[in-house]
């Protein structure tokens, strides 16, 4: 079945290509204190500039890029229609909506709330339930989960090796400190606030000074550590550390969440269109 291989980048020790196109999955917690991170990742302004920043860096010119929608799993919802929330493309409800959709204004987010009843904040099962299942995925797309969670009250393992796999983008609660000397380029100004795996040994380092972000390439990974911990919202409960791993071991990236959510979907379109693949 087209989609079913496994991609080369899992266990990379070079960066990959940039692929034609991509199909990112968003996942969130949707637990009431998330609510602010729900309404950045299902607008159509994130949604609008991470598919111009593809588009700038080539991504989406030959295949299109996708977007689709989910609320995490519970123990109570642990199904794929459970948790997909489809959006609409010229008024018909689909699983997938087209990035160029998007643009043209003839496409419809879905709306998504903070739960009632149960939290959505299982992102383990959520992973298992993506990846293990058959979704339309385009051939020769990269595939990519956005998971945002800043507290977890499941602990599901992630599936290892499943038929669908993709590269996680988490954005959780996590601290983030670094090793000196670190790699052959200078330490750029700013708050580490994230890193992107590009290889097994090496990736970028991401920093935020006020309003700027900056990137410093070839940081080896054995420099860098990435701890979960409780959310500056007030909860005592933290975040996982196998969602930060699962990261690490997809070649993805990982994000503080506490960083600005306009700074986030900036970065995510430069992540996402450059420093996972080749620059040239």
């Amino acid at each position: 079945m087209a989609g079913n291989s496994v991609p080369i980048f899992f266990g990379a020790k070079a960066r990959t290509k940039k692929p034609p196109g991509i199909d990112v999955t968003t996942v969130t917690d949707i637990s009431g204190s998330m609510q602010s991170y729900i309404d950045f990742i299902t607008s159509v302004s994130t949604i609008s500039a991470l598919e111009n920043a593809l588009l700038a860096q080539g991504i989406g010119v030959l295949s299109s890029n996708r977007y689709s929608f989910m609320i995490g799993a519970t123990n109570s919802n642990s199904t794929l229609a459970g948790i997909e929330r489809f959006g609409t493309v010229n008024g018909v409800s689909q699983r997938w909506v087209p990035g160029q959709n998007v643009l043209s204004g003839t496409a419809v987010l879905p709306t998504i709330g903070p739960a009632s009843g149960g939290n959505g904040e299982d992102m383990g099962q959520s992973w298992n339930l993506i990846t293990g299942t058959s979704r339309s995925y385009l051939t020769g797309n990269e595939r990519i989960i956005i998971a945002g969670s800043n507290e977890q009250s499941y602990n599901t393992p992630y599936v290892v090796g499943p038929p669908y796999p993709h590269r996680y983008v988490g954005i959780h609660s996590v601290l983030f400190s670094i090793v000196e000397p670190a790699g052959p380029n200078p330490v750029p100004a700013g708050v580490l606030s994230g890193f992107v795996y590009t290889t097994s040994a090496a990736g970028t380092a991401i920093y935020i000074n006020g309003s700027t972000i900056n990137y410093r390439s070839e940081v080896p990974v054995a420099k860098i550590t990435a701890t979960a911990t409780v959310p500056s919202s007030g909860s005592t409960t933290p975040t996982l550390q196998v969602n930060i791993d699962q990261a690490k071991i997809t070649n993805g990236a990982i994000y503080s969440i506490d960083i600005s959510f306009p700074l986030l979907g900036t970065s995510l379109g430069t992540v996402l269109g450059q420093y996972l693949f080749e620059t040239s």
